[in-house]
C-alpha cells in the first residue's frame, strides 16, 4: 500500500466511478483497476462493490476512506509546510537575545517579520548565556544572537559575526553637558553612569584610556538587564548612559537622548554573533532572520544634538 492508491481509491469514492476517476487522475481506467486491486489485496478485503455500472464501497471501504482522506490531507499540508519553509514563508523561529542585543534588535525585527513574513511564528527570549546555550543545545531554541564576546568558540557552535555597533554615552537632551561641545570623561564621571554589565574586555579597554576611574567596579553607579530601565532612568536624571548607539536607537533619533561628543574617540565596542548549532539543519527563513540583523548593525544611528 502506499499514497498512490489512497489517492486512487479515494478519487472512485468520491466520484462513484472509474471512468470519472480515471479522467481525474490522467490514468487509463485499467491502470485505475490495477491500483485499487493491490490495495484490496494488501488490506485483504474488497474496498468496493462493482454492481453493474455502479460502484458503491464495502464497509471496510466506507472505513478506510474516512482515514485515507485524513492521511492525504496531512500528506498535502506536510508538502504545503515544506514548500513555505522552502521558500522562508512559514514555520517557527525561536530565537535566543542577550540583553543589549534585545533592547537593539527586538523590536525592529518584530516589525519587520510581521510585515513581510506574517505566516512565521517568532518566539524572542531573553535569558543569561548559559541558559542560552543549553537551549540551544536542546533545539529549544533555532539560533543566538548575543555579544560575541559572551560565548566561547565550541566544536558544536557556527559562530558568524554580523558587525560591530558603535558605543558612546548618552544622555538626556537638557543635561549640563549637552551644552559643551567637547566633553572629558573627567567631566562625564561628575555625574551618575550607568549601563548594562561591562565586558572584562571593555573594562580594560576603558581603564587603558582613562584610567582606573574608568573601572566599570568604580565606573557604574547602577546597572541592569533592561537597557530600557536604564534609559528611562537616565530621560528622568542627571545620570549618563554608556553603551551601543543602536539600543537606544529610538530615542537617539527623537532627540530625546544626546550622544555626548568625547574630546577622544571612545575605543569599546559592541561586536554581535548570530550562534547556531554546527550540525542542524537550519530553515530558511532563519537567514533572513540574520542578513535583516546584519543590515541593522550596519545601519547608522541618526544622531541630533
Amino acid at each position: 500500500m502506499n499514497l498512490h492508491h489512497l489517492v486512487h481509491f479515494l478519487a472512485v469514492a468520491d466520484t462513484g466511478s472509474f471512468s470519472r476517476a480515471s479522467e481525474l487522475l490522467h490514468l487509463t481506467q485499467p491502470a485505475l483497476s490495477r491500483s485499487i486491486q493491490m490495495l484490496e489485496q494488501d488490506l485483504g478485503t474488497p474496498l468496493i462493490d462493482r454492481i453493474g455500472k455502479r460502484n458503491e464501497l464495502t464497509p471496510f471501504g466506507a472505513a478506510v476512506a474516512e482515514k485515507a482522506r485524513r492521511i492525504v490531507a496531512e500528506t498535502v499540508d506536510i508538502k504545503r509546510m515544506v514548500q513555505l519553509l522552502s521558500r522562508g514563508d512559514g514555520g517557527v523561529i525561536n530565537l535566543g537575545l542577550g540583553y543589549a542585543p534585545n533592547a537593539m534588535f527586538a523590536g525592529p525585527l518584530l516589525s519587520y517579520m510581521l510585515t513581510h513574513y506574517p505566516q512565521v511564528c517568532v518566539h524572542l527570549s531573553t535569558t543569561s548565556p548559559d541558559l542560552q546555550l543549553a537551549a540551544l543545545r536542546e533545539r529549544a531554541l533555532d539560533a543566538l544572537l548575543v555579544h560575541s564576546r559572551a560565548v566561547r568558540p565550541q566544536d558544536d557552535l557556527q559562530i558568524e559575526l554580523i558587525g560591530t555597533a558603535q558605543s558612546g554615552f548618552m544622555c538626556r537632551r537638557g543635561h549640563p553637558l549637552v551644552r559643551q561641545q567637547k566633553v572629558r570623561f573627567d567631566e562625564i564621571v561628575q555625574y551618575p553612569v550607568v549601563s548594562t554589565m561591562l565586558s572584562d574586555e571593555a573594562t580594560r579597554t576603558l581603564v587603558q584610556q582613562f584610567g582606573p576611574a574608568a573601572h566599570a567596579s568604580q565606573l557604574l553607579r547602577a546597572s541592569s538587564d533592561s537597557v530600557a530601565a536604564l534609559i528611562d532612568a537616565v530621560s528622568a536624571t542627571d545620570a549618563v548612559f554608556l553603551g551601543a548607539l543602536g539600543t537606544a536607537r529610538n530615542w537617539l533619533e527623537k532627540g530625546e537622548l544626546v550622544l555626548l561628543d568625547l574630546d577622544r574617540p571612545l575605543d569599546i565596542d559592541a561586536p554581535y554573533a548570530f550562534i547556531t548549532l554546527a550540525a542542524r539543519t537550519q530553515a530558511p527563513v532563519l537567514d533572513t532572520v540574520r542578513q535583516f540583523c546584519t543590515q541593522l548593525v550596519a545601519q547608522k544611528v541618526k544622531v541630533t544634538r
